[in-house]
Order: C-alpha cells, then sequence, then structure tokens
C-alpha cells in the first residue's frame, strides 16, 4: 500500500473530527452555559433534558476521536 492511500482514511478521520468538533464544541459551550444559568430556575426534566443533550454533543465528539484513534492504529497495523 503507498504512503499516500495509506494516509487517506486516516485524513477522513480527521477531516470528520474537524467537522464534529466545529459543530459540537459550540454546542457544549452552550449547552454547559444554559445549565449553569438554568439551574437556579429550571424544571428538573429541563436540566435533564439539557444534559441529555450535553451528553449526545460529546458523545458525538468522542466517536470522532475514537476515529481517528482506529484509522491510525489501522494504518500503523498496514506498515508493520
Amino acid at each position: 500500500m503507498s504512503d499516500e492511500s495509506a494516509h487517506k482514511p486516516v485524513a477522513r478521520a480527521i477531516r470528520s473530527l474537524l467537522v464534529a468538533a466545529d459543530q459540537r464544541c459550540p454546542a457544549i459551550i452552550g449547552q454547559a452555559h444554559l445549565l449553569y444559568y438554568a439551574r437556579l430556575g429550571a424544571t428538573p426534566n429541563d436540566l435533564a433534558e439539557k444534559c441529555a443533550q450535553l451528553k449526545r454533543d460529546i458523545d458525538d465528539l468522542r466517536k470522532a476521536v475514537a476515529a481517528v484513534d482506529a484509522a491510525m492504529s489501522a494504518n500503523e497495523a498496514h506498515r508493520n
């Protein structure tokens, strides 16, 4: 496998991570702020919904990081 073709899955995974970070990081920060300020007057159900959304956004970002890690590991395995 050529070096260029071996790096394509890694490059794709990193681009996906960049997209996820671009989309999710502002959402994560926003949800954290909402939780912080809503805690004073929100119902427990409202707080639970905001927390659930925050968890989904964090999970999406973690999955993108895991995909980069897996692509890099696969790339390393192909070299050995």
